[in-house]
């Protein structure tokens, strides 16, 4: 019996990965690399030319496309971070610095992957507003065919993990640590040596938060991120941009190190850097 047994599992495991093989193939075939995403990135076919005279004509004319291959961003944030509801002046901010780094791909079938990724060093105002921001997430990209007027919209959808470390009390700390599921997009559109673009991205998750030694609980999380700016190509490839750019988490997010409320939270400012192929 126990030989018959094993005999008989043997065939229907076999049986299910010679299915599962199947389904994989023929799903590989209507979704290339689907479950290996990164195979399709073929750098032998994208012709970089990092200083390649500037395209001033308009995307979607004259069989002039969007970028298409890696592209790699470079931004200096210059932020102004809320306040705690119980600290002085709660409906002020204070002003802080930090770095936002996003690479990623898109292929010329019009999808790709981004992985995005910023930190604030500060504020750093002891007993008034004092702490540093983390964020990195990973989102799957696509490209809409051309819409009215030249414009280009990108939908993402992904997963952002983010921690808020609120250090304002010189008695105990508060860490959030925020796991999020987001969606959004980016829109485009090319003039002359300028591109103008925005992005939009709503988010909800959980937040556990832990207050030093003392306590540690967990709170829903939502709120979204928005930015808008305008890029001048200095090469082909080569762009210098500014950018309006605001964090608003609207609850759950921990600050007080001594009761358990769930606050909310503003990041907003200017991003200025430079971009590479995008």
């Amino acid at each position: 019996m126990l030989s018959y047994r094993k005999t008989l599992w043997a065939l229907v495991i076999v049986a299910n990965l010679a299915a599962a093989s199947g389904v994989q193939a023929q799903y590989e075939t209507v979704f290339p690399a689907a479950n290996q995403p990164f195979t399709d990135v073929n750098l032998e076919n994208y012709d970089f030319q990092w200083f390649a005279p500037p395209i001033t004509e308009q995307y979607g004319q004259d069989t002039i496309d969007p970028n298409t291959g890696i592209f790699f961003e470079y931004h200096r944030l210059f932020m102004n971070v809320s306040r705690s509801d119980v600290a002085p002046g709660p409906y002020d901010g204070d002003a802080t610095y930090g770095n936002r780094i996003d690479v990623g791909y898109m292929t010329e079938d019009n999808h790709g992957w981004l992985i995005s990724g910023w930190r604030l060093d500060g504020p750093a105002y002891n007993g008034v507003n004092r702490g540093d921001f983390n964020s990195i997430e990973l989102d799957r990209t696509w490209r809409l065919p051309q819409f009215h007027q030249g414009f280009y919209i990108e939908p993402l959808m992904g997963l952002r993990y983010a921690q808020f470390n609120d250090k304002t009390s010189t008695i105990n700390f508060v860490q959030n640590n925020m796991l999020l599921g987001q969606l959004g997009g980016r829109i485009f559109s090319h003039r002359g040596q300028w591109t103008l673009e925005g992005t939009v991205r709503a988010f909800g998750g959980q937040n556990w938060i832990f207050r030093g030694d003392q306590d540690s609980y967990s709170a829903g999380v939502a709120g979204g991120e928005f930015s808008l700016g305008a890029a001048y190509h200095i090469t082909r490839e080569i762009s210098i941009d500014v950018a309006w750019e605001t964090m608003y988490i609207g609850t759950g997010v921990g600050r007080d190190p001594f009761f358990n409320n769930d606050e909310d939270m503003t990041m907003t400012g200017v991003a200025f850097g430079f971009t590479l192929n995008r």
